[in-house]
């Protein structure tokens, strides 16, 4: 990914760490956290290889909405992603909201391409909607990828949830399949168990029926 493209978006989240300088103390927050899965699982695919990853950020949010963080997770074969991100969320009389951009980096030389995003997220309560623009990706000029998703989340019963998701992820370049996928996930605490499924038809089994179990924990700095 060239540097001229990827400084700006580094430069945008490091300004909302020193915006603004005056605040009170109070209205700033750091909290870190920590995971791990038996299978890391990201828009319905498998970026462990089907084996177990760790994880864990740190993140900074102004009590006005704005936000930015850092966040990592390991990958198979001794490689890891690193992200960065920062946006802005806040509310209207309809739904909740959240704005951003985020910088997908896989500094060990994995064949994931690092790509520059910027997302929205809508909450209308009973759905939350996500859409998802690539802005800039290493390796091809045929970047404007596309990831749509819809979710629901169902009270079972006290501190027990079902989401059920749908989303759809259509990619610029012909060189990558794109593909719809569908997960359900069952949270209780700190653990939530996951069933994923996509309609890819490459690599070979890449549409199997997916389990994972995930752990996590969240403390404020």
């Amino acid at each position: 990914m060239s540097h001229y493209k990827i400084l700006p978006a580094i430069l945008f989240i490091s300004s909302l760490l020193l915006n603004p300088v005056y605040a009170a103390p109070e209205d700033h927050q750091f909290t870190a956290n920590f995971g791990v899965t038996s299978n890391y699982i990201f828009r319905g695919v498998s970026r462990s290889n089907n084996m177990a990853a760790a994880s864990g950020g740190v993140d900074y949010s102004h009590k006005k909405g704005g936000y930015a963080g850092v966040w990592s997770s390991s990958m198979d074969g001794g490689d890891y992603e690193l992200d960065l991100y920062g946006g802005y969320n806040g509310k209207t009389k309809a739904f909740k909201y959240d704005v951003g951009l985020i910088v997908y980096n896989y500094p060990g030389g994995t064949s994931y391409s690092d790509t520059i995003e910027t997302y929205l997220n809508m909450d209308f309560s009973v759905m939350t909607l996500q859409a998802a623009l690539t802005l800039d990706k290493q390796g091809t000029s045929q970047s404007t990828d596309i990831y749509l998703s819809a979710a629901t989340e169902l009270e079972l019963k006290k501190d027990l949830a079902l989401t059920l998701l749908l989303g759809t992820y259509q990619f610029d370049d012909p060189r990558y399949e794109s593909y719809v996928h569908i997960n359900a996930t069952i949270s209780k605490g700190e653990f939530s168990f996951a069933l994923d499924q996509n309609d890819k038809s490459t690599p070979r089994s890449a549409g199997d029926l997916r389990f994972s179990a995930f752990w996590s924990r969240a403390f404020d700095l």
